[in-house]
């Protein structure tokens, strides 16, 4: 049995409550108008997909104004604790992202929890790679250059489309992006000083804590024989943000079973600070997923 109405707005109300830093961080940042401007070297179109069975899709399709031949193509998956929707910081990061690859960046505004529960934000990023990597050719993009990655949640729904991947073989991944991703969304259920991140984890698995333990809601757990068959990866990861340990450990593993990753610690960096805008090295993260995005290849 899943959470009742109740309960959900029990936890809605935690992450409403707990919330203040975040908006105080936004509040206070600068932007610079440099940072602005790539959204004017970018075309964006909008697309409404249906699949069966799922939620409508809508994806955000950036691409340079000057295109080429075998440009690559990358798929990111907001964050947003599996709650908060696509945004304008978003936009911006896909701009730059675009612009700085040379290449089309799709963009999966996800259905997102307390009305959507796992699988669904699962399966529509899923749905979404499909529908991006079928594109490829007719964007002008290079199959061998097609990469995947996210922020936060969006970093975890990207290493799921990839464990996904070795069973379907639906894809060529050449690089996943993981940026602070939330891949153990388990660690924070005992914790008291982590009401904020558990009422995200217990939200999107609709209740079933335990489910919280299974490589497609914590890839975390992922097998050795799963992070064996993992595409080349790198992972953006800001030392004060929670998820600098797992992801720093589950790098490791991955190396151990013969996976290239790199991995880009950054001493001042919190969670969120790449696509927020927030504090030092935002936009040196940036800079480094763009350089792996551009030299990565099959």
């Amino acid at each position: 049995m899943g959470l009742t109405k109740q309960q959900k707005d029990e936890m809605m109300a935690v992450v409403a409550r707990t919330g203040g830093h975040r908006e105080a961080n936004i509040n206070a940042r600068v932007i610079p108008e440099s940072y602005k401007a790539y959204q004017q070297q970018v075309v964006r179109e909008e697309h409404t997909l249906c699949f069966p069975g799922l939620d409508p899709l809508r994806v955000i399709v950036t691409r340079p104004k000057e295109t080429r031949p075998g440009m690559p193509l990358h798929v990111n998956y907001h964050g947003g604790g599996f709650i908060f929707r696509q945004n304008e910081d978003d936009d911006m990061y896909c701009a730059h992202l675009a612009a700085g690859i040379g290449g089309v960046v799709v963009d999966v505004d996800y259905a997102v929890c307390p009305d959507a529960v796992y699988p669904m934000a699962v399966d529509q990023s899923w749905e979404a790679a499909k529908w991006a990597f079928a594109h490829c050719k007719e964007w002008g993009c290079d199959e061998n250059r097609f990469s995947i990655g996210g922020s936060s949640a969006g970093g975890n729904l990207s290493f799921t489309v990839a464990l996904r991947n070795q069973t379907e073989k639906a894809l060529k991944i050449c690089l996943l992006v993981q940026e602070y991703a939330a891949n153990d969304l388990y660690m924070s259920i005992e914790d008291p000083a982590q009401e904020r991140s558990a009422a995200f984890s217990r939200l999107y698995a609709d209740g079933d804590i335990e489910r919280l333990k299974e490589p497609m809601l914590s890839p975390v757990y992922a097998t050795d024989e799963q992070l064996r068959q993992m595409p080349e990866t790198i992972f953006i990861a800001p030392q004060k943000c929670p998820f600098y340990p797992i992801n720093n450990r589950l790098g490791m593993r991955m190396v151990d079973q013969g996976v290239k990753v790199t991995f880009h610690a950054y001493p001042e960096g919190t969670h969120g600070f790449t696509i927020r805008m927030v504090g030092e090295g935002w936009l040196e993260s940036q800079n480094d997923a763009i350089q792996a995005i551009r030299a990565a290849s099959l």
